[in-house]
């Protein structure tokens, strides 16, 4: 009766975990979208990033989260630049008339495609996103999100799953140690009984984390991807001055 109470509390206790984690989360979510639906800023390449539900990186910290920006990146640009006739046909290889952009992130990636015209070659998406110009105009781009969408910083995604897999190891953790003082205190001193004792701790462990990730995962669903609200995947709507005519 003992091991099926504690079975039942750690139960109990990682489905309150991830409710609140889920609470939390969209508390986080309807942050995001406020900050970032109140600032007219927000461009095709802000929401390409916010919709790929990854970590951002403004820094050179984690190289690697900022390749996975710049790539993305990349390919926006590369879009809008084939939408505006820089580009010709179906390949990265700037119109000869064509005039750099406007917008910092393309006019980079702008420059890295002239560089390799001009040795004659042709870059790929990789080439752009790793160059370290078009790298720090998308560091300088998302430093500017998250000034005036600060809740943007936070990537959830990766707590919910860290908050995920300490409940189910704990939670299974409780009646495999219950189970083995339970039967280690008939004979402590016996070493038989005490890898008795272990071999008994490790199958309900087994048993609890299989009974855990079936209920409680198919509740709260943490280990999934997170969907990323439509607001943060699109561009902020246009707003018209009020003073004009």
């Amino acid at each position: 009766m003992g091991i099926l109470m504690t079975c039942l509390v750690s139960l109990a206790g990682v489905n309150i975990a991830l409710g609140l984690t889920r609470l939390w989360r969209k508390s986080v979510e309807a942050r995001m979208v406020r900050q970032v639906r109140a600032w007219p800023g927000l461009d095709a390449y802000h929401a390409e990033l916010l919709g790929a539900a990854e970590p951002l990186c403004s820094t050179d910290h984690q190289p690697g989260r900022l390749v996975r920006n710049s790539y993305r990146a990349a390919e926006v640009a590369v879009r809008l630049m084939r939408e505006d006739g820089l580009l010709q046909g179906d390949g990265i290889e700037l119109v000869e008339t064509a005039a750099e952009p406007a917008h910092p992130v393309t006019a980079a990636a702008f420059r890295v495609i002239g560089r390799y015209q001009a040795v004659g070659g042709r870059p790929r998406l990789g080439d752009i996103g790793h160059d370290h110009g078009f790298q720090a105009a998308v560091r300088t781009h998302l430093r500017e999100l998250f000034t005036h969408a600060p809740a943007t910083r936070r990537h959830f995604g990766n707590t919910v799953r860290d908050v995920a897999f300490w409940s189910y190891g704990l939670g299974a953790a409780a009646p495999a140690v219950h189970a083995f003082l339970l039967l280690r205190r008939a004979a402590p001193t016996d070493p038989e009984v005490v890898e008795g004792s272990f071999v008994l701790a490790s199958l309900v462990f087994v048993a609890a984390l299989i009974v855990l990730t079936a209920q409680a995962g198919n509740t709260w669903h943490p280990l999934e991807d997170p969907e990323v609200p439509i607001a943060l995947e699109e561009p902020a709507p246009h707003r018209e001055d009020p003073a004009a005519p």
